[in-house]
């Protein structure tokens, strides 16, 4: 008999079969050991939740996270999201190609990357952006340990020319961009800086095992503390860039909007109806280093001035080019 009054036979059956779930999950038993009458209890609006959710195009793979019993995820249940097929890659024929704006370009084989000094394990968690509690319940989120080599001294050898800007890694999956005559190579770009970052590196291994073709057989890069998007699958390529990358990924697509607090501009003197109007506005939270600044007008029937991109996606013609216009700079350092 409880204090409360009431009375209750514990269910045994449900217990035991709740503890031998928990040790088929490989949960250690000091952290599912049930007290007499207590049972596991789901959550009712996982009911239906599928781990598998698409083949290809793009494939897309979940992780229970009710089967979470390590800070480690099993590399066959590490979640897979990408845009296109899995490549299923020929290790004889790949070579890992650097070139662009170095002195000295290389072509790599894996064996030559293995062999490197360096060698290191890293455990990373990586994440889809797209990663939510409604439509994955959370299940685009995977940790694992990471092997492979510092891309940092990959690039120093090549010999960094001092007008490089950008490093852009370019995998093996092909796919059509709006309106291109043909498909093309996968790509991202890092900073120059971001992709000499002593954490980033080129990975051959999960969890002590080489990759599998879904988590990109035979290398990929890492970049810690990144989202997945920017960790390239199957990477054969990688191009230093004296500009701006503007694959569709980083010129349309996994673009942050955020609303941000917004100062007034000072307008000047405006000469009539059709004519300019100069302005001016305070940037007092800049910061030393290089910046991309754009402005973009917007008319009395609230049309905003478009992107390049979104001008040659509306204006078949080399004329009438009134998009933004990004201009760069660098503030010195103090």
């Amino acid at each position: 008999m409880r204090e409360d009054g009431l009375d209750f036979e514990p269910d045994r059956r449900a217990i035991l079969k709740a503890a031998a779930s928990m040790a088929l999950a490989g949960i250690p038993r000091e952290l599912w050991a049930l007290e007499e009458g207590e049972e596991v209890v789901d959550f009712a609006d996982l009911d239906g939740y599928r781990v598998e959710n698409g083949a290809e195009n793009p494939r897309v793979k979940f992780f229970d996270l009710r089967r979470l019993a390590s800070w480690k995820t099993p590399r066959d249940e590490f979640f897979v999201f990408h845009q296109t097929r899995t490549v299923q890659a020929s290790l004889a024929d790949w070579r890992l190609r650097i070139g662009g704006f170095v002195d000295k370009p290389r072509e790599l084989t894996l064996d030559q990357i293995r062999q490197r000094t360096g060698r290191r394990e890293l455990a990373v968690t990586i994440e889809c952006s797209g990663n939510n509690a409604y439509a994955t319940a959370n299940g685009q989120v995977s940790n694992g340990v990471w092997t492979g080599v510092g891309l940092a001294p990959i690039l120093k050898e090549c010999g960094l020319r001092p007008e490089a800007r950008e490093v852009a890694f370019f995998g093996m999956d092909l796919e059509r961009e709006r309106d291109a005559p043909a498909a093309a190579a996968h790509g991202r770009s890092l900073y120059v800086q971001d992709a000499l970052d002593p954490d980033t590196m080129l990975a051959y291994a999960l969890n002590g095992s080489p990759l599998s073709p879904e988590h990109g057989f035979p290398l990929r890069l890492i970049v810690p503390g990144w989202y997945g998007m920017t960790q390239i699958k199957w990477l054969n390529r990688i191009e230093v860039l004296d500009r701006r990358y503007e694959g569709s990924h980083m010129a349309r697509n996994y673009h942050t909007v955020r609303g941000a607090g917004t100062r007034a501009a000072r307008l000047g003197e405006r000469g009539g109806d059709f004519a300019w109007i100069l302005w001016s506005i305070d940037w007092n939270e800049a910061w030393p280093g290089p910046h991309a600044l754009v402005s973009r007008a917007i008319d009395v029937a609230a049309n905003g001035q478009p992107s390049s991109a979104e001008r040659q996606a509306s204006v078949k013609s080399i004329r009438e080019d009134n998009s933004q216009w990004v201009r760069r700079i660098v503030i010195p350092s103090a």
